[in-house]
């Protein structure tokens, strides 16, 4: 169970980088079909989940298919990583954190978009809550990559502490000799 537990988790960031391709296609679904209530069915259900990221790639001059092709492949790279945990530590570490900056940023700009301005807001005051999405999709999506972002850091902690004790021990034998 604790495995499986694990490998739903792992591909926490995955998922996060398949919904991002979903929403890539959605894009496409509704430049090709503008008419049809599923294309918009779909992009306004992840609009709010994936905005900003995808904005930020926009500007980077990747168009809906580069969008596509690239979450698609960082979905791909994140279930190869899922199942070879021990070997690209680092590489999941990122692959996990990009995925939960990224949502956690596009939640910040979904949340903070008014008209108005707010009766709290002083000069020099920072808001450092977490913003939630109003979706729970966004939710879920959060709550997972943030889990997987905290289980890479308990395997790094794990790890430094084995290093250690190796290394305590190695100290311990030569000192004897």
């Amino acid at each position: 169970m604790r495995v499986l537990v694990l490998t739903f988790v792992r591909l926490g960031p995955a998922l996060v980088y398949a919904i991002g391709a979903v929403f890539a296609a959605s894009m496409l679904l509704l430049a090709v079909y503008p008419s049809r209530p599923f294309a918009w069915a779909l992009y306004l259900t992840l609009l709010p989940v994936l905005r900003l990221p995808l904005m930020l790639l926009s500007v980077a001059g990747m168009g809906a298919w580069e969008l596509l092709a690239a979450f698609a492949l960082m979905a791909i790279f994140g279930v190869y990583l899922t199942f070879h945990p021990k070997r690209f530590l680092r590489a999941r570490f990122v692959h996990a954190h990009v995925a939960l900056l990224g949502l956690v940023l596009a939640n910040a700009a979904a949340s903070t978009a008014a008209a108005g301005r707010s009766g709290a807001s002083l000069p020099g005051y920072v808001d450092w809550s977490l913003p939630l999405p109003t979706a729970l999709l966004g939710t879920v999506l959060i709550i997972v990559a943030a889990l997987a972002c905290l289980f890479t850091h308990a395997e790094i902690i794990r790890r430094i502490r084995i290093r250690a004790s190796i290394d305590q021990l190695l100290a311990h034998r030569v000192s004897l000799h």
